[in-house]
């Protein structure tokens, strides 16, 4: 799943269909309902098949028991998160959380594509002096 896809992470009903080849049981602290309800959704894959992301701060977590806790974990990994400090299920996020919770998602995405666009800018721009040198 690429991040573009986050877009329709917001909704548990959503985040809840991409564990569909979780490996852990429904009576498990880490069933794939108890992840979605904690923001995760599922990107695992062979080599990472317990992967998941969180919708809001990005954190990606692997390395699941099945005496985790989804919330737990989220919160120890990363106490930053927003959805995380709401400390809310989703059937109670209002609709000012919810625009509140898509603007830190905007910024923790924008964080994150940022920098790699300016890395590839600053090549291009390097590229294009180098180009430019030959010319002349």
């Amino acid at each position: 799943m690429k991040d573009k896809d986050l877009f329709d992470m917001n909704l548990e009903e959503k985040r809840l269909k991409t564990f569909k080849k979780w490996p852990f049981s429904s009576e498990s602290g880490i069933s794939k309902e108890k992840m979605a309800a904690a923001g995760f959704y599922f990107i695992g894959n062979k080599r990472e098949p317990d992967l998941v992301k969180c919708y809001i701060c990005l954190k990606e977590l692997d390395g699941w028991e099945e005496e985790d806790s989804a919330w737990e974990e989220h919160k120890i990994h990363a106490p930053y998160c927003q959805f995380i400090q709401l400390n809310k299920p989703n059937s109670e996020i209002t609709l000012q959380d919810a625009h509140e919770l898509e603007m830190h998602r905007m910024l923790n995405l924008t964080k994150k594509i940022l920098p790699k666009i300016v890395e590839e800018f600053k090549k291009e721009a390097q590229k294009t002096r180098e180009d430019l040198k030959n010319l002349f």
